[in-house]
C-alpha cells in the first residue's frame, strides 16, 4: 500500500445525530479517499497522534488511524 497523508478533516453528523470525523487521505500517486470515524474512535486517533483537535491531524501519516490491533 502506498503511504498516505491526512490532508483534510471535517466534522459531520451521522444518521443517529452523533458526530463523525471525516478524514481525507492523499496517496503519493495523487489518489484520494475518505474515511468516516465515530467520535470515540476519533478521540483515540487524536491521542495516538498527540494532538488536541481533529484539525491538527492534517499532515500526519495515515497510520495514526490504526487504533485497533488486527
Amino acid at each position: 500500500m502506498s503511504a498516505a497523508t491526512i490532508t483534510a478533516v471535517q466534522i459531520t453528523p451521522t444518521h443517529d445525530g452523533e458526530a463523525s470525523v471525516v478524514v481525507e487521505l492523499t496517496y503519493a500517486n495523487g489518489g484520494r479517499s475518505k474515511i468516516h470515524i465515530n467520535a470515540p474512535d476519533a478521540a483515540q486517533v487524536m491521542a495516538r497522534a498527540g494532538v488536541a483537535s481533529a484539525i491538527e491531524l492534517i499532515g500526519h501519516p495515515w497510520s495514526v488511524l490504526e487504533i485497533r490491533a488486527v
